[in-house]
């Protein structure tokens, strides 16, 4: 059985508060966007992940191998699966190629194995494993709290062609948010939701933001770069997504958007031009 597994991006990104448990709250917006790996999962007599990517780990410290392990305890089965993953999404890159591996492979072995999971079920135990993986099993345009798996789905983003561009930089997400001040609430969140749900696009872009950007800059001031460059080129708004250091921007024009495209593509191999999209 094979099936795409899309990335996402975030389109606004707070952090309001640290947790007595070590993780933060945070308060944002995913959406799904049209780049994506492909996951095959075969039933074998030993379990074993394989891929394309030299970038990825192939034992237990993959997140697919998690999501594997929490499985079979949970539903007490013996069976054994042959995982491959054709990577096209950028790895460490913010944009959760890792966690949207996972989520497709719990749809696949529910399948396989006719465990009848609920949405809820699989959710779960994605929550379990990754804090991304619940929204990937949604895959809406959604506003995010707790600490990413509290959902709340919005009316679909009309299509939007985004440049994607990656530095091949990887930066960690624990050492970004112990470096971050927490805002502490989510009045600026509330005013972007009204501004969307009301259908002003170019008002709702303009506004987006993510709190990570200045952590993740001090630290690889090429995104700071990137962003300038969009810019550059016309964007109506350019902005890190997650913990970085993945830079989109969206356009208005598509000569602009192509213009630049051809622009980053002679400088970073990862560089797309993605729609949005829901599952």
């Amino acid at each position: 059985m094979k099936k795409k597994s899309y990335a996402k991006i975030n389109l606004t990104l707070d952090v309001i508060e640290k947790r007595q448990d070590g993780y933060h709250n945070i308060d944002g917006i995913m959406q799904m966007i049209d780049l994506y790996d492909e996951v095959e999962v075969k039933n074998s007599d030993k379990f074993e992940i394989t891929s394309n990517s030299k970038d990825i780990p192939l034992d237990e410290r993959n997140l697919v191998y998690k999501v594997y392990k929490v499985l079979k305890e949970k539903y007490k089965f013996n069976e054994r699966f042959s995982i491959r993953i054709e990577k096209n999404i950028p790895v460490s890159a913010g944009i959760a190629g890792g966690s949207t591996n996972s989520a497709v492979v719990i749809e696949m072995i529910d399948e396989i194995l006719g465990l009848n999971m609920s949405l809820d079920d699989k959710k779960q135990i994605g929550k379990s494993v990754g804090a991304d993986i619940p929204y990937l099993l949604v895959g809406k345009t959604a506003r995010t709290r707790g600490i990413g798996d509290e959902l709340e789905i919005l009316d679909s983003l009309p299509t939007t062609d985004i440049l994607i561009v990656n530095n091949g930089i990887e930066i960690a997400t624990p050492y970004v948010y112990s470096n971050i001040v927490p805002s502490g609430n989510s009045d600026r969140i509330d005013k972007l939701i009204n501004v969307y749900k009301n259908k002003n696009y170019d008002e709702f872009f303009k506004g987006l933001y993510n709190v990570m950007e200045k952590v993740s800059i001090s630290y690889c001031p090429e995104i700071q770069n990137i962003k300038d460059k969009m810019y550059e080129f016309n964007c109506i708004k350019s902005l890190m997504s997650g913990s970085g250091p993945t830079v989109f921007g969206i356009f208005n024009d598509d000569k602009d958007i192509k213009k630049t495209y051809d622009y980053f593509k002679k400088i970073y191999k990862n560089t797309f031009i993605v729609k949005t999209m829901e599952r």
